[in-house]
């Protein structure tokens, strides 16, 4: 493993062990029996896309949910094809934490990840800001539904996670891009650079502000 992949790793170790760690798995669920005794928990696979409320953890299984986005992982980030896009995810009017680790295999505290070798796909993230970076060989096509694929969380066209436009009468799931609303399936936006992409779930009526733009640091 070179180092360049080794200080991102550990960076990456360091950013989940401040916020909590990630998850076993992209789902784990529980339910009681009326009479308080707890029935099994459901069977799921590692790679099920959740359904449930935000906020949403990074899963541990990286290399399965990369896999998963029809990416492959690498010992060291490549950088032919090099860009970065924003993502915004904001549900009733709150921002949700999009993960650092995205689509980088590592354990926390530096160790080697609990699922497969170490790697970093070419669309991951590595902090928490939003900032989606593409470091590639080639000039691909990646998409949002690669970063959620990643993220292990259910998006579609009105839907992402627990949330679906006609729930309780006025919920609505919407995705803009730098500010314009983007309506075809969301899983199939293409990423662009510097694209300002907000998933905004809301209920209600009142207005809901919409990222227009995002300031990268410099040099992104």
């Amino acid at each position: 493993m070179g180092a360049r992949l080794r200080c991102n790793l550990m960076a990456v170790a360091v950013v989940l062990t401040v916020v909590g760690g990630c998850s076993d798995s992209p789902s784990k669920d529980s339910a009681s029996s009326p009479g308080g005794t707890a029935s099994p928990p459901t069977t799921k696979s590692a790679t099920d896309m959740r359904t449930t409320a935000a906020p949403w953890d990074r899963p541990a299984d990286q290399a399965a949910m990369v896999a998963k986005a029809g990416l492959t992982l690498t010992p060291e980030e490549t950088l032919a094809v090099h860009y970065h896009a924003h993502l915004d995810v904001i549900v009733d009017g709150s921002p949700v934490q999009v993960p650092a680790g995205l689509g980088i295999n590592a354990g926390p505290n530096g160790e080697l990840p609990e699922h497969g070798s170490p790697g970093i796909a070419p669309l991951h993230t590595h902090d928490t800001t939003g900032i989606l970076h593409i470091e590639a060989p080639r000039d691909d096509k990646f998409t949002l539904g690669q970063v959620f694929t990643e993220w292990g969380v259910a998006l579609s066209a009105g839907h992402v996670g627990a949330y679906a436009t006609g729930d309780s009468g006025d919920r609505t799931v919407y995705v803009y891009v730098n500010g314009k609303r983007y309506t075809p399936d969301p899983t199939g936006l293409v990423l662009k650079a510097h694209d300002e992409i907000a998933v905004i779930a809301t209920s209600g009526t009142g207005k809901v502000p919409i990222p227009r733009t995002y300031v990268f640091p410099d040099g992104l």
